[in-house]
């Protein structure tokens, strides 16, 4: 942004010939964003959920999780997670219940340690039934070291 001012005939004064013209360079703004973006996109696939799993092997193909997967994952202890946070047995229905809300197509995905009892994954699936859940799908992984979703 600059200021001209002239002398009144029409011609230029001698501060409007050497004054600095300001305008802001939004280059740097940009790498940053750019920079940023990247970043984001590497680590989104990484923060599905933060409880350490040993997820099963499996040599299906990979599937989308989709926007804000609702994902109940169970330990080798037999404890029950939504997302990041421990969940109580008798708690698990309505946190489900509560995370699938307004979704068009309720999905749930399964998680579980490849130690954990049949038994508890069964639980995480009625439990998943019973909160309104169209959908249940299990995860695993594939061959490669990423998280598969079936």
């Amino acid at each position: 942004m600059g200021m001209r001012t002239g002398d009144g005939e029409g011609g230029e004064s001698s501060f409007a010939r050497n004054s600095m013209l300001a305008d802001i360079n939004i280059t740097p703004f940009v790498d940053v964003m750019l920079v940023l973006l990247i970043i984001f996109m590497v680590t989104a696939p990484f923060a599905v959920s933060g409880v350490d799993i040993q997820l099963p092997k499996s040599k299906s193909k990979t599937l989308s999780l989709g926007q804000d997967p609702v994902v109940v994952s169970v330990s080798s202890q037999g404890d029950f997670f939504l997302g990041k946070k421990t969940v109580k047995r008798d708690e698990l229905i309505g946190k489900i219940q509560t995370a699938i809300a307004g979704q068009e197509l309720p999905t749930v995905f399964i998680r579980a340690d490849r130690d954990v009892a049949y038994a508890k994954v069964m639980e995480a699936m009625a439990a998943a039934q019973t909160a309104g859940a169209k959908k249940i799908g299990m995860m695993g992984e594939g061959s490669g070291s990423g998280t598969k979703a079936r």
